[in-house]
């Protein structure tokens, strides 16, 4: 019986084969049943959506946590204070010199708690402020309805008295809006309040499994807080134990940079906005704006989204403010701009520190794509997700550009027209632009020197045909 000898060669194409066979088989499944697949990536996010809420809340309130515990509660408890301790070492002594830091247990529990007090205290109070004076305002605009309408009724008849003609053109379309409006909350809303009852009995059990799920991301997130230091940990030996060392290093490094962009901006508007909340509180009462609380609330919420949020905000507020004292708007309008002003050059500056590395084209740029591609959450999260997306395209360009011996900044490119030669020396655009105008010189000059030698050859040629007829006529 006769043995072939085993070819390494075919087994490695063979091998490469059955692999993209089952790939394309695990591409066609999932593309066949990609609606199964999402519900049940659905079913999946909605079950562990308390840990991602704790999460979340860990990660805003993170800051507020250290502050506390390094300029309160770590003072106060300084006989448990944070130090580092000698790791222990392996059988060879490799990893003796590493320090292993220990926290302070009490001052971090005590942080924790005096945060979550702090930030669900403002909460409430914020709900119990707002709630009553909105269903008021909204009492009141709904009862006002019918003497807005006779006052703009007035105001027409007292505007248009020369004009009767538009006079009553707009009295009858006000009139007709008021009859739509009857009708429509007597054919279509009142007909169908069984069905909005439904709506409404879901939305509460929707709202009340969002409350439970934020309860439970409430507990998960004291955990993270309290063992943040063993989480990242064991985040990095995972990393460590998956790749190589460098590759992780690098990675790590990512991570970081992404925090202090991502991080550190979210958590910075956060307080920014609180603050600006406050200061409108504090002008408009003094002022008598009407709806101070509510309205500053309005422009604190608002603010949040970046650049564009106090134009959103002052809309609503100008509206409420306006129907119940219209003069009140100009004084409101004021204030607004001058805290804005204040905000953009003293307040925010200070909280959010360093820049995100965008210019403003880029701002808007990373405004409107995240707002169309995550919708309302994209107005908040747009600037720093862009910020750090453009800072890993930019590393990477600065590396591959090293690697090629180039200059990574983009300043020194504004004078540059090319690199000439191995070495790459560059070009600037100063010499590039002399080299053309003498090359260019030359040209003209030679092109100058051939058309004076064709005229002085045409020339020698009309003088020798006039010679030779000279001749033939002797």
């Amino acid at each position: 019986m006769k043995f072939y000898k085993w070819n390494k060669h075919y087994l490695g194409w063979g091998i490469t084969a059955f692999i993209v066979i089952i790939a394309s088989m695990l591409v066609l499944m999932t593309l066949v049943n990609i609606e199964n697949i999402a519900n049940g990536l659905g079913k999946f996010a909605a079950v562990i959506s308390p840990i991602i809420y704790g999460f979340i809340i860990a990660y805003l309130l993170a800051p507020i946590v250290e502050t506390f515990e390094k300029r309160v509660f770590g003072k106060m408890f300084h006989k448990y204070g944070a130090h580092y301790e000698e790791a222990h070492s392996d059988n060879e002594g490799k990893y003796a010199h590493l320090k292993v830091y220990v926290k302070n247990k009490p001052a971090r529990i005590c942080s924790i708690l005096l945060t979550f007090i702090l930030i669900v205290g403002i909460l409430v109070g914020i709900g119990v402020a707002i709630v009553p004076q909105l269903t008021n305002t909204i009492s009141m605009l709904v009862d006002n309805i019918p003497t807005y309408l006779q006052n703009l009724n007035s105001w027409i008849a007292e505007a248009f008295t020369n004009y009767p003609d538009i006079k009553d053109e707009l009295t009858d379309v006000i009139n007709n809006a008021g009859t739509t409006l009857r009708n429509f909350l007597t054919t279509q809303i009142l007909p169908q309040m069984g069905d909005y009852l439904s709506f409404v009995t879901n939305s509460i059990a929707g709202i009340v499994g969002l409350i439970m799920n934020i309860i439970f991301g409430m507990v998960v997130a004291i955990y993270c807080l309290y063992s943040k230091e063993l989480f990242a940990a064991q985040a990095k030996k995972v990393i460590y134990a998956i790749t190589g060392i460098g590759r992780a290093n690098k990675f790590i490094s990512s991570v970081r940079k992404i925090h202090k962009s991502f991080g550190n901006f979210i958590t910075g508007t956060i307080i920014d906005s609180f603050v600006v909340g406050c200061f409108t509180f504090i002008v408009t009462t003094l002022a008598g704006v009407p709806f101070s609380l509510l309205v500053s609330v309005i422009m604190g919420i608002t603010n949040i989204i970046p650049y564009f949020g106090p134009f959103i905000g002052i809309v609503p507020c100008l509206f409420l403010i306006f129907m119940e004292d219209p003069v009140m708007c100009i004084v409101f309008t004021i204030i607004v701009v001058i805290i804005q002003n204040l905000n953009g050059n003293v307040i925010s500056p200070r909280i959010l520190g360093e820049s995100t590395g965008l210019t403003s084209f880029w701002v808007i740029f990373a405004i409107l794509v995240g707002q169309g591609i995550f919708g309302f959450w994209g107005l908040i999260i747009g600037i720093p997700l862009f910020a750090v997306i453009y800072s890993a395209v930019r590393t990477f360009i600065s590396e591959k550009l090293e690697k090629k011996g180039l200059p990574a900044g983009s300043d020194e490119y504004t004078d540059i027209e090319s690199f000439a030669g191995e070495d790459a020396q560059p070009v600037s655009l100063f010499e590039a632009n002399e080299a053309e105008r003498r090359l260019k010189a030359e040209k003209d000059a030679a092109e100058k020197a051939r058309k004076k030698k064709e005229l002085e050859e045409k020339k020698e040629k009309i003088k020798n045909s006039i010679d030779k007829i000279k001749r033939s006529g002797k």
